[in-house]
Order: C-alpha cells, then structure tokens, then sequence
C-alpha cells in the first residue's frame, strides 16, 4: 500500500449500502480503504445465499466495488473464504483475482476456511437444506483433517498463479493457520510460500 499521512481506515462489509457513504469517503480517499469480502464467483450466488441470508448479493458486493473503484477510492481484495466445490476451482480463483485486480485493488487477501470449531458443520448443514448436495458433499469431504489439508495446499497452488498472471504476488496475503496441516502439505506450501501470511 502506499504511505499515508495520517490515520487510515480500512472498511470491510458484506453490505453494498456501504455505496450511501461513498461521497464522504471521497474527501479522505487517501486515508481510506474499501473492501467488500467477495466468497464466490457469480455463478455461485445460490450457495453465497444459502450460506449469507443476511448480507447482500455477491453481485451487488461486486457493483459496489467497481463503483468505489470507479470514483477513485483505494480498494483491497477480501477473498475469504474460498470454499470447496464452490469458489476454489481454478477458473472461479482466476475470475475472483482478475475481478478485484480490475478493481485497482491495493492487496489481496485470501483465506482457505478455517476447520475450527462448528462452522463446516454448519456450512454442509445450510447448503444441503437449500438442496445443494454437491457443494454440501464437498465441505462434508474436508471435515477430514487429510482432505481439509490437500485442499489447502491445492488452493494455495492455484491461487499463487492466477496472482503472478495477473497482478504482483507481492500484493497477495493469504492468511493459512497451519495446526491442521499434514506434513507432506506443509512441505509443499513452504516451497513455493510467495504471499503465504502464517498465522497462529
């Protein structure tokens, strides 16, 4: 990011009513920030429902970034989570880092889900009763620590690329608390760790 002079504010919101404050943020956009946390491509809107009932469309989230964008305003990239069979193949990882890069954004954060506590259970749970088996099977499949650390170290091996094709890896942060990583996936993760924020 650039020097600021001055206290600075990053935004973080999944509420495209965050286009209402634009225009005060336009007298300080140097000293702000605005991201809106993008979880899936756009052809994966049914899940984001199922999944966030409660914030606004990916679409919108995505309209509200092009305008702040548009107006001038610094932008970062929250790509976080990127779930299994839902945004973590790799054309949905190419779209969602040329969307935000198309954005201007100044960093990228990106974020495997974190197996802690209930929150896959309550994914699986939310996507089947929105009668989404499949994306519902494959946050079920990494409930296993095994697949849950494969899918770390695949998403991280498809997530460095797309940032080298289209942006600078030095902007990337991809936030990884390791604890539930298998050996052999640690490994391969610290090969190429280009961008790898360890955390924990």
């Amino acid at each position: 990011m650039r020097s600021m002079s001055g206290p600075s504010a990053a935004i973080l919101t999944k509420n495209e009513v965050i286009r209402d404050d634009f225009d005060l943020m336009e007298k300080y956009r140097d000293r702000v920030l605005v991201g809106l946390n993008i979880t899936t491509p756009l052809h994966q809107a049914a899940a984001v429902q199922a999944l966030e009932p409660n914030a606004s469309s990916i679409q919108d989230r995505m309209l509200a970034l092009v305008e702040a964008a548009a107006r001038g305003l610094r932008t970062f990239g929250m790509l976080c989570p990127l779930l299994p069979g839902i945004a973590d193949a790799q054309d949905d990882v190419d779209q969602l880092i040329k969307f935000v890069v198309d954005c201007r954004a100044e960093e990228i954060f990106v974020e495997p889900v974190n197996p802690r506590g209930p929150g896959l259970r309550l994914c699986q749970e939310a996507l089947e009763q929105n009668g989404l088996h499949t994306e519902a099977d494959a946050i079920a499949r990494i409930r296993r620590r095994a697949n849950w650390s494969s899918y770390v170290a695949e998403l991280i091996s498809r997530v460095q690329p797309a940032m080298r094709r289209y942006s600078d890896i030095s902007k990337l942060r991809l936030l990884l608390y390791p604890s539930g990583l298998l050996p052999q996936d640690r490994e391969r993760i610290k090969h190429d760790s280009a961008g790898v924020v360890w955390l924990g």
